[in-house]
Order: structure tokens, then sequence, then C-alpha cells
């Protein structure tokens, strides 16, 4: 099955107050972490598995469209960005239109690792179920997974929800991973201070 590993980096930080996804870490922008991930474990760890992974950005930020055209990896200009996640779900869904899964992954999360991805990934399509996601300890959570049959219901969203909704349905496989910590995201200033760890410099 041919699966397309989505990097979100679309958001604007309003939380964070100004464009985290391209604040340094360790001397790299944020976003990096996550491009890093996707790509080695596409590269790596998949292929052995039998399952064919392309790794796509959505973004609408130049210098991170540029940056990955850069390496080599595609880039979809999300031009609707202001409404929120649906729209770069979408963006995504039309422009890997012949994916037999879409797996949706924040730029945000910077100690998910390649090992992580690709069991996710192995684990997700063993389990035969439509649409799968993480779980960090408390909820079920992002990255998440979504098979060919959720397109149609994916393409309909609108607004800043994203797929969460679909995430509650009980037929809905959840991963938890050895470490939580992987899935900490960046939502604050205050949240790069978790980040002084020896694993990302």
């Amino acid at each position: 099955m041919k699966i397309a590993l989505i990097l979100m980096a679309s958001g604007f930080g309003r939380r964070f107050g100004g464009h985290k996804l391209e604040t340094l870490v360790h001397g790299r922008p944020l976003y990096t972490y996550g491009m890093k991930s996707l790509c080695q474990a596409a590269q790596a760890f998949l292929p052995c598995s039998g399952i064919d992974c392309q790794v796509t950005v959505v973004t609408a930020h130049a210098a991170i469209a540029s940056a990955c055209r850069d390496q080599g990896i595609d880039v979809v200009w999300n031009d609707q960005a202001g409404e929120g996640m649906a729209a770069s779900l979408r963006c995504a869904v039309e422009a890997c239109h012949d994916a037999g899964a879409w797996a949706f992954f924040p730029a945000d999360q910077p100690l998910l690792t390649a090992e992580t991805v690709a069991d996710f990934l192995r684990q997700f399509l063993a389990s035969g179920a439509p649409l799968g996601c993480m779980h960090n300890g408390e909820r079920r959570c992002s990255p998440a997974i979504f098979r060919r049959i959720y397109g149609p219901k994916l393409l309909r969203l609108h607004g800043d929800t994203g797929g969460r909704q679909f995430l509650r349905s009980p037929q809905t496989w959840v991963y938890r991973p050895k470490q939580t910590d992987e899935l900490f995201d960046i939502d604050y200033r205050e949240d790069l201070i978790f980040l002084n760890k020896p694993e990302l410099k």
C-alpha cells in the first residue's frame, strides 16, 4: 500500500506568539525534526516492510517550502491556511489523491522518532482498521492515519477541528508509543524548556 506521510507545517503559532515552526531548537528550525523523522522512516525503516511511502510537506510559509524543495521533498502550498487545520487536510488529500492512506503528522512534535513512526504505520496496516491515531497516556491525539475510504469525508472538512471528530469512532485503532514524551508538542514559548533533552542535541 502507498501511504502519504504528511507533515502539517501551515500553522501560524498564534498561541506561541509568532511563527514557531521556524524557531531554532538547538540550532535547527523546529519543523525540521519532524521532517527528518518522516524521511528516515520512509527511506530506512519502511521499504523492508513492503510499505511504499512518500513524504509531503503542507505549508503556507515560503521559507519552509523553499528549504524542503531544496532537499527534494514534495511540497503542497496551502493558500487557505488561515482557515485552520481542515484546509491542510484537504490540500494533502487532493495532492496525494493516489494514496491508499494518508498519515498526518504535526510539525511541532520534535521528539517523535523515525522508529516510532515506522512502528505506528506497520501496526496500523496489520490492524485492518479504517483509521488510527496515537495516544499520549491521557487522550487520543495526532499523529493520525486514515485509509482511502475516508477521503471524501476529509475533503468535506472545514474550520480548525481537523479530523479529530473521526477519531472518536469505535473503529479507531489506537497506538501507544513506548515513550509518550515523543508526543509532546510545542504550543507556547515556555514549552521550549522541555526540549533541553540530550536526544535533541
